[in-house]
């Protein structure tokens, strides 16, 4: 196991250096992907440089301290689910980079996770935090559930989703990411169940998902139903998940 985790990771790892340099130097092949997509120039640099080189940075570090290298992983899986959105968003079915680099993603995330299990302490960091198993389980279906069906809400969003992504000012290009972003949750979350640190993980990025659009809706003075239920509301249940099913 030794040997495939350090070989999938060194792979990974080049992958991320190769699409820092690329989009932190705006190379023509992201600019002429970006046009393609729709994408704004700026976010070449940042966010999706600046998140190739952090990957990259926590792929090397995951093989001192694994928790971290299990971080850096999902968060690549979490970056080409949003990729291969962005490519169906505008009916661009050449999905070659971008699936090629979730499956790397999922095998780096999976290989991880299974040389980090095999260690006693996941490197001291979050082994001596995270249950074996997630103790209650059903809050955490429950949880994979509802994210599932606000997914499938998304994917053409219904009325009252609309009116809310309009109220917090999300740019309609960005719409048909967001269901990716849940199915990838319940994916996460459901892997949780024989995966505690994924799950841990899933968990604690919708907690920090949930912030954002609570803040989203603060900052847009947007005080009724939507921040009531749609942002506080979720964001209860998953800070609840995280810290009774997960957390020791």
């Amino acid at each position: 196991m030794t040997t495939t985790y350090l070989t999938v990771t060194l792979i990974a790892s080049i992958a991320a250096l190769g699409g820092a340099v690329l989009n932190l130097t705006g190379h023509r092949i992201p600019v002429t992907e970006a046009r393609r997509l729709s994408v704004p120039m700026e976010w070449l640099r940042f966010p999706i440089g600046v998140s190739y080189a952090l990957g990259f940075l926590g792929l090397l570090v995951g093989v001192a301290v694994p928790a971290v290298g299990i971080v850096a992983a999902a968060g690549f899986v979490a970056f080409f689910v949003l990729a291969i959105g962005a490519h169906l968003r505008v009916g661009d079915r050449s999905l070659g980079r971008a699936g090629a680099g979730l499956a790397l993603a999922s095998a780096t995330l999976l290989v991880t996770a299974a040389w980090a299990a095999g260690r006693d302490d996941l490197g001291g960091v979050v082994s001596a935090y995270v249950n074996e198993l997630p103790d209650p389980w059903w809050p955490v279906v429950v949880l994979a559930v509802i994210q599932i069906g606000d997914a499938a809400m998304c994917f053409k969003p219904v009325g009252f989703i609309a009116r809310c992504f309009t109220d917090v000012g999300l740019p309609r290009a960005l719409w048909p990411v967001m269901p990716w972003v849940k199915v990838a949750a319940t994916a996460g979350l459901v892997a949780g169940l024989w995966v505690p640190y994924v799950g841990a993980l899933t968990s604690a990025a919708l907690v920090v998902y949930f912030v954002c659009a609570v803040s989203a809706h603060v900052r847009a003075r947007d005080f009724g139903r939507n921040l009531a239920l749609n942002a506080t509301l979720s964001l209860v249940m998953c800070v609840a998940v995280f810290v009774f099913c997960f957390l020791r």
